[in-house]
């Protein structure tokens, strides 16, 4: 039986590095710049309701 324990060697924090390389840069008298592409935010209710939709049709055996 899993316990619930994870291994959090394997977990990688991306805001905290990029946090990091910010204060690290404007410590040095660096101008930062925003990402140049930035990322279209996701509609998590569409995504909710499509994974609904795929668990139904998975549990109905429908395959279309």
């Amino acid at each position: 039986m899993d316990s619930g324990k994870k291994d959090i060697t394997d977990l990688h924090d991306d805001y905290a590095q990029a946090l990091n390389l910010l204060v690290d840069t404007l410590a040095a008298g660096r101008t930062a710049t925003p990402p140049l592409e930035p990322q279209p935010p996701v509609d998590l209710m569409a995504a909710l309701e499509q994974s609904v939709r795929d668990a139904r049709r998975a549990c109905n055996g429908d395959r279309t």
